[in-house]
């Protein structure tokens, strides 16, 4: 207990001090509760707590992981709260702004950093915006890189404290587990090379070091085995089948590779648009890229820290670059080279300069350069605070989930309706670029439904981020297509290989919808004599999106009503009022 105590005691840096880190620890909680305020819940924050009040522990240990791609912590903390039935959205902000809050402190008070340092990184685009306001076990992975750096200086003589919080940063995440694995070769690497000096490596056996790294490769193992995907999980690239070798000859994944550092702190690179759409922000990035690897490289081998640096890092960033990434992991990457650099501190009290940078900046001697640099420098710096603020307002000027979409089944009592939402669908006939969007150009040439669209080449009748983000709103599935062979999951199952057939069937017996939320080719699931002077008109237009570091990405769709009920909800108006014939298969 003392030890614990220890970890989160307040370096004396002076009253003043304190109480400006207090102030801004104060603004950090402040303005994260308000930003909240305007927060709708995204799929990922619903998905999670439906999950953890839905499956049971034993599907959160043996199945979950294997379709969620990561370890179940996050899962078995929410389960305390969601299985008892607690209300969604305050609780999980409660649980997001503690972890946040808590690691920011540890940061604040705690870190060897400057004061201009640690009173700004927490209000950069990651450690406030993508880790404060969305809920996500991110928020808990930055307590635990705090207390990771706290831990490593005297990893040699406390070992049993520094494995078991490295122990914690593998159930958190699965880039985690790269990261352990990293520091794990390293420090073993170490450990040999120091009794092999003093002539005692036959010791190694009896230590608790060796003891210490058993227990984390077995509880590594487990965790792996654990969240090995599924056969038919489906994630973005699931059906990729590009080999090892052909991603390695992918120009592509060494640009992102480049990029990458750059990129989780004052990059753009990854938002909503594709990495070749701006080919002068690319060459950028990338160059930018490359000199941050090159400072980093040169930083931490002048300061004695390049594997420590560098061979977990690229586990991690070689992962991102040739398998899979979001914008939210980059995050990770950006807390790793804080750790690096508090553990330079930590260790030496103060960063070596590497010796061409110092002679680089001997020679800039015309004062127009130097402002240049410096002013480019600190723009670059301050980019991550920047996109904060940007991320910030654009949270309050746009919709990110479907609150709207339960408000109006809650106010206008549709719960017991027939209401139907959008699954997964695979057209044929599309080219690479509409199939990857999952964009079919023949949808919505009119409003009314059915409407025209490609042949259906498949269904994922599983795949239904909207159902998941309506769930938690209320007691029991309300869509009909939901999960139709398991109801009581109000969950998105991340299976896309299924037997569609049976589930349409399914559908099919429960009759025509009332309601459609998006587009659902209902002509593949009803005959022509069951739609036979049938149609779905919008009475409600849906935004809802993303938030990135510059862009607020918004999704269009519509909330349908079946024509013969407008007499019995006269509250709802045709919207786009437009004249269209009455149902016609025009599938092409």
């Amino acid at each position: 207990m003392a030890k614990l105590k220890e970890l989160f005691t307040v370096k004396d840096n002076g009253p003043k001090d304190r109480i400006t880190g207090l102030i801004v620890l104060f603004l950090y909680t402040a303005g994260i509760i308000f930003i909240n305020s305007f927060h709708e819940l995204w799929f990922d924050e619903t998905q999670a707590w439906q999950i953890a009040k839905c499956a049971s522990y034993k599907e959160i240990f043996t199945y979950i992981p294997h379709y969620e791609g990561h370890p179940p912590l996050w899962h078995l903390i929410l389960s305390v709260f969601a299985k008892n039935g607690a209300p969604v959205e305050f609780t999980l902000r409660a649980i997001n702004t503690v972890f946040c809050v808590t690691a920011m402190a540890i940061l604040i008070f705690r870190s060897p950093f400057p004061k201009i340092v640690r009173y700004l990184l927490p209000f950069t685009f990651y450690f406030f915006y993508q880790y404060g306001v969305l809920s996500r076990p991110y928020s808990l992975a930055m307590i635990v890189f705090f207390l990771l750096a706290i831990t490593y200086k005297d990893r040699n003589r406390h070992p049993w404290r520094y494995i078991l919080v490295m122990t914690l940063l593998c159930l958190v995440s699965a880039f985690g587990i790269m990261l352990a694995g990293g520091l794990c070769i390293v420090w073993t690497f170490e450990i040999i090379t120091e009794l092999i000096r003093n002539k005692k490596l036959k010791y190694f056996w009896k230590e608790m070091r060796f003891y210490s790294l058993c227990f984390i490769l077995v509880t590594a193992v487990a965790l792996i085995c654990m969240i090995i995907p599924a056969e038919d999980c489906y994630y973005i690239g699931a059906e990729d089948k590009t080999s090892l070798l052909g991603r390695m000859t992918n120009l592509i994944h060494y640009e992102y590779l480049a990029a990458l550092p750059f990129e989780s702190w004052s990059g753009v690179l990854m938002e909503s648009y594709g990495i070749r759409d701006l080919p002068l922000l690319e060459v950028t990035e990338i160059v930018c890229g490359l000199m941050m690897w090159t400072g980093l490289i040169a930083f931490t081998v002048k300061n004695k820290k390049f594997f420590t640096f560098f061979l977990p890092y690229i586990f991690l960033v070689g992962f991102m670059s040739f398998k899979y990434v979001s914008v939210h992991h980059l995050g990770i990457a950006a807390l790793y080279l804080i750790f690096i650099f508090w553990i330079i501190l930590d260790e030496k009290g103060r960063i070596e300069v590497p010796g061409f940078i110092k002679k680089i900046n001997a020679k800039m001697t015309s004062p127009l350069i130097r402002k240049f640099v410096i002013g480019t420098g600190g723009l670059i710096c301050i980019a991550p605070v920047i996109y904060s603020a940007i991320a910030s307002v654009n949270e309050i000027r746009h919709n990110v989930g479907l609150t709207c979409v339960a408000e109006t089944i809650k106010e206008n009592h549709l719960e017991d309706c027939k209401i139907m939402v959008e699954w997964g669908v695979e057209y044929e006939g599309l080219s690479d670029g509409e199939a990857a969007g999952g964009f079919d150009p023949y949808l919505f040439k009119k409003l009314e439904m059915p409407s025209a669209h490609r042949k259906v080449k498949s269904h994922s009748t599983y795949l239904m981020g909207e159902a998941a983000m309506i769930a938690p709103y209320f007691d029991k599935n309300i869509i009909m297509n939901f999960n139709a062979d398991k109801p009581s999951d109000m969950y998105m199952h991340y299976k896309y290989k299924e037997d569609y057939e049976k589930i349409i069937d399914i559908w099919r017996e429960k009759g025509i919808p009332d309601f459609i939320l998006g587009y659902c080719p209902i002509d593949e699931i009803y005959d022509e004599k069951e739609l036979e002077g049938v149609r779905y008109l919008p009475f409600q237009l849906i935004k809802f999106g993303t938030i990135g570091k510059i862009s607020a990405d918004s999704y269009s769709t519509y909330f349908y009503i079946r024509e013969d009920l407008f007499d019995d909800y006269p509250q709802f108006k045709w919207i786009n009022d437009q004249t269209g014939n009455v149902f016609e298969r025009k599938t092409q």
